[in-house]
């Protein structure tokens, strides 16, 4: 009888010890990544949906791309602590790029205007012949 307490209690130390690692490596495994959440508007304040966002970072090069909803939202998860470039091209607009910081589990969350892209023409002016009198 004493012989069976005795694996009672091994057995439940047991599944206890087991909880306790698989909720410590449950804890760590979240604890170092974020999202980066945002809204593209354009100048007037209108969404801007079907825009191109990217994020990415020049030394562990990690980059994601994802393209903003018809409320111009979007949301990149699973983004490690490290500083970022973002980048948001969008038709009809100007490319947008600004740096920002990952640092902790709270999600980042960017706002981003875009400007009107500026027309360009070209002109090509030619000298006419001389003229004969």
């Amino acid at each position: 009888m004493l012989a069976s307490y005795h694996k009672s209690r091994l057995a439940t130390l047991h599944v206890i010890t087991l909880f306790a690692v698989g909720l410590a490596a449950l804890a760590q495994s979240g604890g170092n990544s974020t999202s980066v959440t945002g809204t593209v508007l354009d100048p007037s304040g209108a969404v801007v949906p079907n825009a191109m966002v990217e994020i990415h970072n020049p030394v562990s090069q990690f980059s994601r791309t994802t393209v903003t909803d018809s409320s111009g939202k979007f949301s990149i998860p699973n983004v490690p602590f490290n500083p970022y470039h973002v980048s948001v091209t969008g038709s009809g607009f100007a490319p947008y790029a600004q740096d920002i910081e990952v640092r902790s589990v709270v999600p980042v969350n960017v706002s981003i205007v875009l400007k009107v892209a500026g027309s360009s023409e070209s002109v090509t002016v030619e000298a006419a012949g001389d003229l004969l009198e």
